[in-house]
């Protein structure tokens, strides 16, 4: 047993020597011969990358404009509704006790502005016509008087004292009486704008009253809480037995009981860096730069909106490592976030597909935007590319002419175009299925260059 165990253990430390000697042996060589790598044909893509999360075209928040206690629940986070749909009842009774007393309300107004206006009617009337028929009684009277006054200080002889100081005494009284009966003409007049005043507030007061009426029965109405929107219910923040308060009656606008998220359309809100939002804007849709048009809107149909677009943006998420989603620009921010000395701008991508059904708000996700593109040009690896004699960029190729254990090597000045960080284009100086080192090899008697 013993010599067994020996046995394995010496044929254990072979076999991790040999394996060692092998990865060794590879790396001297690897160092010594340099590594290669073939140009080859392909399309070359220039992204611009951005993280965001998903979110929902669109979050519903749910407050009561009723108040009541909770008696049902219809519906539980996670459970699709369609609009109209209720989530939440509430006991109606005290929101039909505030209908009946707004109903209370509503006919008390309605006597007080029928009063209003039959004063109205009678200052115009009755009371005007009186006082301008004292009026006019009065002048008649006073003429007379006036006339038998006059005569009297004309023919003293004809009358006796005591009947001159009777017919002045009477003229006096009646322009007395007239002064007073002028007063009360103008008073009359006067009453017309004020009654006119007062039913203007008691109208006022009565459509007061019937817009209280008619909000009571609407929160009556309301004490069914229905979903606004077809959509999946995120949230449910009350529970039966407890007592809300609507928020017409609170300063605060009421609180949020539900939430409801329209699914239909999830978005990705990228932050894009401010170095890179300059070639998202050029090749962003019409319909999603700052300051389009009214007119430039981007189509509901999601395949008609992604045929309008060359390079549609791509989307991978966490969850889902091995997929890849695509979406289309739908609007791009033009206020900048700062966070922490870093300027990003937000963009917002829809993701199209049935598959973005799977996706849930809040995930996290990274955001590939092409803002370039070449096809069918010539590859070169990065890690190929040198500064050659003279500061011309090129590569370095096996020497055809050399014999080939000497390892020599030879520069090739190129032309480059497009980037994208792992190849660059290659536009003059090499062909298809040329070979380039990546890593120069150890040189020997042959001489670089």
């Amino acid at each position: 047993m013993k010599n067994a165990i020996i046995a394995v253990l010496t044929v254990t430390t072979l076999v991790v020597g040999y394996i060692a000697a092998t990865s060794t042996l590879r790396l001297s060589l690897e160092s010594l011969e340099g590594k290669t790598e073939p140009i080859v044909r392909g399309d070359l893509v220039v992204p611009i990358n951005a993280t965001g999360t998903i979110r929902p075209r669109r979050r519903v928040q749910i407050k009561p404009e009723a108040s009541g206690e909770v008696v049902e629940i219809a519906r539980r986070a996670g459970e699709r509704v369609r609009a109209g749909e209720r989530l939440i009842r509430l006991e109606p009774d005290e929101e039909q006790r505030a209908v009946e007393r707004a109903t209370r309300e509503l006919e008390r107004a309605k006597a007080r502005l029928e009063e209003a206006r039959l004063a109205l009617k009678q200052a115009k009337t009755a009371d005007l016509q009186a006082a301008e028929a004292r009026v006019k009684q009065i002048e008649a009277s006073l003429r007379l008087a006036k006339y038998r006054a006059d005569r009297a200080r004309e023919h003293p002889d004809l009358y006796h004292e005591e009947e001159r100081l009777q017919r002045e005494s009477q003229y006096e009284d009646l322009l007395a009486q007239l002064a007073s009966a002028k007063a009360n003409l103008e008073k009359a007049r006067l009453a017309i704008p004020r009654a006119e005043q007062a039913v203007k507030q008691m109208e006022a007061a009565y459509e007061s009253a019937k817009q209280t009426l008619g909000d009571a029965k609407q929160r009556l109405e309301k004490t069914d809480l229905v979903s606004p929107i077809d959509g999946i219910v995120a949230d449910i923040r009350t529970d039966i037995g407890e007592v809300i308060q609507g928020g017409k009656t609170t300063i605060t606008g009421g609180t949020v009981v539900a939430v409801v998220l329209d699914m239909k359309r999830l978005v990705v809100q990228a932050e894009v860096d401010e170095a890179d939002i300059g070639r998202v804007l050029a090749i962003a849709p019409p319909w999603s730069r700052p300051g389009h048009s009214a007119g430039e809107t981007m189509p509901e149909d999601l395949q008609e909106a992604a045929a309008a677009v060359e390079h549609l943006p791509e989307i991978t998420v966490e969850s889902f490592p091995n997929e890849t989603f695509h979406g289309v620009i739908e609007r791009i921010y033009p206020e900048p976030k700062l966070e922490r000395g870093v300027v990003t701008y937000l963009v917002d991508v829809v993701i199209l597909g049935d598959e973005a059904g799977k996706l849930l708000p809040g995930m996290r996700a990274d955001v590939r935007f092409t803002s370039e593109h070449a096809e069918n040009v010539l590859l070169c690896p990065n890690e190929a590319i040198r500064e050659g004699p003279g500061g011309a960029l090129g590569v370095f190729v096996p020497d055809p002419d050399a014999p080939p254990n000497e390892r020599a090597t030879r520069f090739v000045p190129c032309e480059f175009g497009l980037d994208n960080g792992n190849y660059s284009e290659v536009r003059s100086g090499l062909k298809e299925g040329d070979v380039v080192y990546t890593k120069l090899p150890a040189p020997r008697r042959g001489k670089e260059g």
